[in-house]
């Protein structure tokens, strides 16, 4: 899968879910802090995205 420096269209809305999801609901408050406060030092969320785009495609190839 062909892919830039910010990422795939479908990597770019992986992240915005990641972004989005509600950890302080499930007792990750300093996760929820850190996205909310410090976006710009969250490298493990475009990371987390790649790794679950590439799970879809293999999953979409088995």
């Amino acid at each position: 899968m062909a892919q830039n420096e910010t990422g795939t269209p479908l990597q770019q809305r992986i992240e915005a879910v990641i972004k989005d999801f509600p950890f302080h609901n499930y007792g990750l408050d300093d996760v929820d802090i850190a996205l909310h406060d410090y976006p710009a030092d969250q490298e493990w969320v475009p990371a987390l995205a790649r790794k679950v785009l590439a799970a879809l495609d293999e999953a979409a190839t088995d």
